[in-house]
């Protein structure tokens, strides 16, 4: 018979060597070329494929494995007695594992129809053939990555890089390598990734500012709506201003109607026009000072400042009776956005407290702007308030006893600066009101200094007034409550003013939270004790003996 006939041949009797044998067909109909020249025992099975190279299996004794096609070169195993040893593929180079006595050697895992390009060597173990693992899932799609170079030889190795042979049997498509447990995790660079979590952060970004700014721009509206608002107008409107005061007294006492008015404590309000009361951020005060007049103040500091036209319109009334119709001016410390004051009001309650009180005398000092100047003037001439005003005599004043103030009904002294205010003889002052820096000296007016009575004035000056700064802020620089109860407490006053002995005597104690401290019980106590130095020949001199 000739070789290469598809006839089937007659299978060797069972322990005679066959010398030929031909090709023959495996069970689906593949053709399998004659793999060796001696072949013995049991029925032939279809040999291991090999792509390249000779592979060297040794049979075991027990059993026999399929061996896998030939397609390429011979295969010459040498049979066992009883069984043959699988022989794993082949793909490139040689395969030399060393077969055992008992057991199988383990296969190395790979596609059904891909060989892998390098060599494998696997080697066998003593009791059970390993199982082929099926292939886990494929991963999903990553960016192309080079793989690393590796040698031809790679001993001792497991390649984990198949592909396909192009002189294999192609039968499914290669299956992705599981991946490597031992090797180190190599960082993969994806633009795209990249990108994406680029645009991602910038969106946050966007969304935090944004958030953050609808945020800000709703706590200002609450703040406008608060401070504002339609309830806002005439919410404090004091209507009774009247003191109830002995019919002989001047503020509060008798003996302060023997005493010159420049010898007379006047406890004082700094930043008057700044209070809770009247929705002020940062207020000085917790009430307005319509009731610390009520209280026993006598003392007021304003200031003068021009509002915004969009604030103006929603804040000031802009009275026509005291020239303010086309006026932006009110009273605030800084901005009309932290805390304004209407002029209308303000003006005519000083006023109306002096009508109602004939027995008080009152100091207003006033610091004004440039462009609030004039409109100030136009409303204090418009609402009456000159006809209280004291205007000196002459140019070096000799300032009367407080009973007579009374009695000439001049129960108001303006002092200002800023502006356009400058110095200037006391009559010739316009609207009464005198340049601040004509008469007074003072401590720190910031109140960086609130224990000594140390003047900012140098030298030896004989002035008419002396302003004591009983207040402090805070780490934030803002006015504080819990400083002002302490600083003005009786002792801390005390202690102060024992610091002024032989140094210039305090007229006005400006103070912050007016409700805080015993300040109205102490300025009682000192002008008592001031009328008798007085009678006993001290404080001729404006110093504090």
């Amino acid at each position: 018979m000739k070789f290469g006939s598809k006839k089937k041949q007659q299978e060797p009797e069972k322990g005679k060597p066959s010398f030929f044998t031909p090709k023959s067909s495996d069970q689906d109909g593949t053709e399998v070329e004659a793999s060796s020249l001696f072949t013995w025992g049991k029925k032939k099975e279809p040999p291991a494929p090999v792509t390249k190279g000779r592979s060297f299996p040794w049979s075991k004794k027990e059993e026999e494995v399929p061996a896998a096609p030939v397609t390429k070169g011979r295969s010459l195993p040498w049979s066992k007695k009883e069984e043959e040893a699988p022989v794993a593929p082949v793909t490139k180079g040689r395969s030399l594992p060393w077969g055992k006595k008992e057991e199988e050697a383990p296969v190395a895992p790979a596609a059904a129809a891909a060989v892998a390009k390098e060599r494998s060597f696997p080697w066998s173990k003593k009791q059970d053939a390993a199982t082929v693992v099926a292939p886990p899932p494929p991963p999903e799609p990553v960016a192309p990555v080079t793989p690393p170079r590796s040698s031809k030889f790679s001993f001792g190795k497991k390649s984990t890089n198949t592909s396909p042979s192009s002189k294999s049997v192609a039968t499914a498509p290669p299956t992705p390598s599981p991946p490597r447990k031992n090797s180190s995790k190599r960082t993969e660079y994806d633009e795209s990734m990249v990108s994406e979590k680029t645009r991602r952060k910038c969106c946050s970004c966007k969304c935090v500012i944004g958030s953050s700014c609808l945020l800000i721009l709703l706590a200002i509206g609450g703040v406008l709506a608060w401070r504002y608002g339609p309830w806002f107008q005439g919410s404090l409107s004091s209507t009774n201003l009247q003191v109830e005061s002995c019919p002989d007294c001047c503020n509060g006492l008798r003996s302060n109607c023997k005493l010159p008015v420049n010898k007379v404590l006047f406890p004082t309000l700094h930043n008057a026009h700044s209070s809770k009361d009247h929705k002020f951020i940062g207020a000085s005060h917790e009430t307005q000072f319509e009731d610390a007049l009520v209280e026993g103040y006598r003392g007021l500091q304003l200031s003068t400042c021009t509002c915004e036209n969009v604030l103006s319109n929603a804040l000031l009334e802009r009275d026509p009776a005291l020239g303010l119709e086309n006026s932006n001016m009110g009273f605030c410390h800084s901005a009309c956005g932290t805390g304004v004051r209407d002029p209308k009001a303000v003006i005519e309650n000083i006023k109306t407290f002096l009508d109602v009180n004939r027995r008080e005398v009152l100091i207003v000092e006033i610091d004004m702007t440039d462009d609030s100047e004039d409109d100030f003037r136009t409303a204090l001439r418009a609402s009456g308030l000159l006809d209280h005003v004291y205007i000196p005599d002459s140019k070096y004043v000799d300032w009367p006893k407080m009973g007579k103030l009374v009695d000439k009904n001049k129960r108001l002294i303006l002092f200002g600066r800023g502006g356009s205010l400058r110095s200037c003889d006391a009559p010739d002052c316009r609207d009464g009101i005198l340049y601040f820096y004509d008469f007074f000296a003072q401590t720190e007016p910031d109140g960086s200094d609130a224990t000594s009575c140390d003047s900012t004035l140098n030298g030896d000056v004989n002035v008419d007034y002396f302003l004591v700064n009983q207040f402090q802020k805070n780490q934030a620089k803002m006015p504080s409550p819990t400083i002002a109860n302490d600083l003005n407490s009786y002792n801390e006053l005390s202690a102060r003013f024992e610091d002024c002995q032989g140094k210039l005597e305090p007229n006005l104690l400006s103070v912050e939270f007016w409700q805080q401290g015993d300040v109205l019980e102490f300025v009682q106590k000192d002008n008592e004790n001031r009328y008798e130095l007085m009678k006993m020949g001290f404080g001729k001199r404006g110093l504090r003996g």
